[in-house]
């Protein structure tokens, strides 16, 4: 059993540096991160999208969470463009 909770822990603490550095990055920007208040918003995904969007945040360094706002930004400028 120690050695599921050990790994757990340790994907957790990689989880939370990955989410540090996105955050430290995004301050240290010329211009202030703006702090927007955050929702949980609960998705239904296939079990494969859900393991390509996981891999495409870890091939970036970032969470899921970033690249779903990184898109939504992204194709919010073709809708208001």
């Amino acid at each position: 059993m120690g050695n599921m909770f050990e790994k757990y822990a340790a994907d957790r603490e990689a989880e939370q540096k990955k989410i540090e550095k996105t955050v430290s990055v995004a301050g240290d920007a010329a211009e202030p991160a703006v702090e927007e208040k955050r929702t949980t918003l609960s998705l239904s995904l296939t079990v494969s999208d859900k393991k390509k969007l996981k891999m495409m945040a870890m091939e970036q360094d970032t969470t899921i969470a970033a690249l779903i706002h990184g898109w939504i930004a992204e194709h919010s400028e073709e809708v208001d463009g």
